[in-house]
Parts: C-alpha cells; sequence; structure tokens
C-alpha cells in the first residue's frame, strides 16, 4: 500500500526503558503544508522528528519518509534520504569557528559539486532570503539568538530540500524575532514548495502559519485537523492544552506510587 502523505507514521510503538512513550500512534502528514506537531511536555514531540529523521527506530510500526520504511534503509540510503530534507536545531546548532557564510555553505559542499561562482551565489541567496547577506563574515559568536536561527534556517534550505523539519523554532526569541521567523518560515516553505514540520509548543505562533496541527499526548494523537478545528475541539484534553489549563485531563504528577508508600521512617499500619 502506497503511504499517502510525504510521511506516514503507522501503528508506532517507541519506548524509553520502560516508559512507554507512543503506543500505536499512527498519522500522516501532508505534502506542501506546514503542519505543527504539539503536545505537552514529555508527550514525544521531539521524540516523532526523530523517528521521522531516522535517528530512533520504533519498537513497533513503521515510519515512511518519502515513501520509504526508514528502518529498512542502510546508512547509504538513509543518508541520501537525508539529502533531500533539511533540519532547523533549535539551538541552531551552527559551527562555532566557521563564518555565517561557511555556515550556509557547508551542506552545498558537502552534497553538491558546484563552482565556486555558483556556490557563492548560492549562499548569497540565501542569506538574502533570511535577510542577513551582510552578515556574511560575521562569525557566531556575533550573532543574536534570532540571527543565528535565521542563519541555521539560510543553511538548513541551501541544498533546496523537498522536507525541512524545525524543532522548536521559537523557542527563547524575542517578539520581532518570532514575528521574522514566523514569516520566515511561511514565506520559505510557499516560495520553494517545501513540506514542513515543526515541533513547538507556542499555540498562537505555530497555530497562526500551521496548516495542520498534530495533538500528542496520552502516547497518542489526541487530535489532527487544521487550528481552527482543534480550537473548536471539545475533546477535554485538546481544551486543556489549546487554553493553556493546569488542572485537566493532563496530569500535574508523573505517574508515580502513593506518597505515604515511599516516605521513609512512618508507620504505614
Amino acid at each position: 500500500m502506497t503511504p499517502k502523505g510525504i510521511i506516514e507514521i503507522k501503528n508506532v510503538t517507541f519506548y524509553r526503558a520502560d516508559r512507554a512513550i507512543f503506543k500505536n500512534l499512527s498519522c500522516t502528514i501532508s505534502t506542501g503544508k506546514i503542519t505543527a506537531i504539539m503536545g505537552a511536555s514529555g508527550s514525544g514531540k521531539t521524540t516523532l522528528l526523530r523517528l521521522i529523521g531516522g535517528q530512533l527506530q520504533p519498537d513497533e510500526g513503521q515510519v515512511f519518509l518519502f515513501g520509504q520504511d526508514v528502518a529498512l534503509l542502510n546508512t547509504l540510503h538513509l543518508n541520501q534520504l537525508r539529502s533531500r530534507m533539511g533540519v532547523l536545531f533549535q539551538s541552531g546548532a551552527l559551527f562555532t569557528d566557521l563564518s555565517v557564510f561557511d555556515n550556509v555553505a557547508f551542506p552545498l559542499r558537502e552534497h553538491l559539486n558546484l563552482s565556486a561562482d555558483d556556490l557563492y551565489n548560492r549562499v548569497l541567496l540565501k542569506l538574502e532570503a533570511v535577510g542577513l547577506r551582510g552578515a556574511r563574515d560575521l562569525m557566531p559568536s556575533q550573532l543574536s539568538g534570532g540571527m543565528a536561527r535565521r542563519v541555521a534556517l539560510a543553511r538548513a534550505v541551501a541544498i533546496e530540500p523537498e522536507l525541512i523539519l524545525y524543532d522548536e523554532p521559537f523557542a527563547g526569541q524575542d517578539p520581532i524575532a518570532m514575528a521574522v521567523l514566523q514569516r520566515l518560515i511561511k514565506h520559505i516553505n510557499a516560495q520553494m514548495q517545501l513540506t514542513s514540520v515543526l515541533v513547538s509548543h507556542d499555540i498562537t505562533e505555530a497555530f497562526a502559519i500551521s496548516d495542520e496541527v498534530i495533538l500528542l499526548g496520552h502516547s497518542r494523537v489526541l487530535a489532527q485537523g487544521s487550528p481552527d478545528e482543534l480550537k473548536a475541539s471539545e475533546d477535554p484534553a485538546v481544551k486543556q492544552f489549546i487554553h493553556g489549563e493546569a488542572d485537566g485531563v493532563i496530569p500535574f504528577h508523573f505517574v508515580a506510587p502513593p506518597l505515604q508508600e515511599e516516605l521513609r521512617g512512618l508507620n504505614h499500619d
């Protein structure tokens, strides 16, 4: 059976030690759209991103990327698949000893055989797209947090991928930098006809640019649909997350035995 989207997660179960992060989780990420993966802390958002990229393997189930079962690929074929996608890490993950120009040029030198002029022009065009062509000779230590994230975005799209994964792109950004990143993600997705998947807990920012939202919780997909559909949901867990309610079906306490059973020196009779 041919997968329906650029990414298809089928009946995935994944454990860390004896804790189930996912149990029989299934979802499809549509081609050409911006999809936000959201959920409370510990719901497995970044874990799902790593399963998609092949950094982790499911204990059960399948992860299809570009129609291929990621778990069945050898290192060579997995790297070939990864060359079709870009990743923007939460930290930016710039090479500290390389200039802005060389950071963006790095994947081009690794994956493409471009002439010096073509490489130079490609880097400048990508830096222009994120508004930082004038910063090409700066070092990462000379950049603000928002600028570093924009350089990382230029690097992620340098090889002109079909898919880009964003891990918490808005985390730690001031309102202006956040607005700039929102606009860039939406503009680049449309201009380059990409599929974008972003992990975020920032409801307002993610909902503003996303076509679809996948909400994780209780080791599964709680809801999937447009931002408006999730806002209108009557599901208690969805409502609790959307409205940021402290009390609800998503518990405050991590699962543990009763406190009285674990305190020492008490008479439990």
